[in-house]
């Protein structure tokens, strides 16, 4: 069947996390707080390697910054925590599926993203002490890009973060499609890097960045702890939710459901008209033959 496979695998892994929640909340919250210091390591190194190249050229900062920022995926999906945005795949799909409860799920999300929330805050004020930001071109590069995200139109958030975490549950659904984890670890790559370079929105890595922002020199009327989680974590947190959820979890799921369904059909047209051998799909090898044959007739 289409995706059965990687689509069953999900779900399985569903009900593995939802049980592991339900054995243990503290463990459980314990690797979210794992995943937002991984996320945070992503910001540092994007902070870091971008800000003296985007004072000279800002495209190509954009470049560099996706270029290294995959990181921050790769440490969750290799290493192993419990990443609030790929909850949008790793957990839902159980619920499409019928193996997980939606309330289930619905916890699944709260309780990650507090956990992604207190990891991001703990590594940004460790950054902060570390003084790594303090001095230019970091610090203002973290301020420009602050700014921004504190002050952007709600929609346009609301639109990158749907982008944004379309891309991250497609790497995290091809890493079900691949068998090898240097596989896994370039898919991560390329969809972050496709993120990051584009200008699309992070919840959870937001967390982090807004943080040190936050802690940083700045104009309070341009940033602040109320634009950060009253204006750019609502909107960005949503579109994420829509992204990975509709245009990911739910579409692959329904495609696979739709299939399924048909074969169902076929089979049971099979069995009531007694036509079995007419109902057959087509051998590819014979088909190409007498495709082949016919042309050159």
């Amino acid at each position: 069947m289409l995706y059965t496979g990687n689509v069953d695998a999900i779900a399985a892994m569903s009900l593995k996390k939802s049980t592991a929640m339900k054995h243990s909340l503290v463990g459980f919250l314990t690797l979210s707080v794992v995943a937002g210091f991984f996320i945070g390591f992503g910001v540092l190194l994007m902070v870091v390697a971008a800000a003296p190249v985007a004072a000279l050229n800002p495209g190509i900062g954009k470049i560099v910054g996706g270029a290294v920022f995959p990181i921050a995926l790769i440490l969750v999906v290799i290493a192993g925590a419990e990443l609030f945005t790929g909850y949008n795949l790793l957990i839902l799909k159980g619920t499409f599926r019928g193996t997980v409860s939606l309330g289930d799920s619905m916890l699944g999300w709260f309780w990650t993203y507090v956990g992604n929330l207190g990891g991001s805050l703990i590594f940004a004020l460790l950054i902060y002490m570390s003084g790594v930001f303090a001095p230019d071109p970091w610090h203002t590069f973290l301020n420009k890009a602050a700014t921004y995200k504190c002050n952007a139109p709600w929609w346009e958030l609301f639109f990158r973060g749907i982008f944004c975490n379309w891309l991250v549950c497609l790497g995290i659904w091809s890493c079900f499609r691949v068998t090898s984890d240097s596989a896994k670890i370039m898919m991560c790559w390329w969809v972050l890097f496709c993120f990051v370079t584009t200008g699309m929105e992070h919840s959870v890595a937001n967390m982090t960045f807004l943080t040190i922002a936050n802690l940083l020199p700045h104009d309070p009327a341009m940033i602040s702890w109320g634009k950060m989680f009253g204006w750019n974590l609502v909107a960005v947190t949503l579109g994420n939710i829509v992204g990975g959820s509709f245009f990911v979890t739910f579409l692959y799921w329904f495609a696979t459901a739709m299939d399924e369904k048909g074969a169902r059909k076929l089979e049971a047209l099979k069995a009531t008209t007694g036509t079995q051998e007419s109902l057959k799909p087509p051998k590819m090898e014979e088909e190409i033959k007498d495709i082949r044959v016919k042309m050159k007739q």
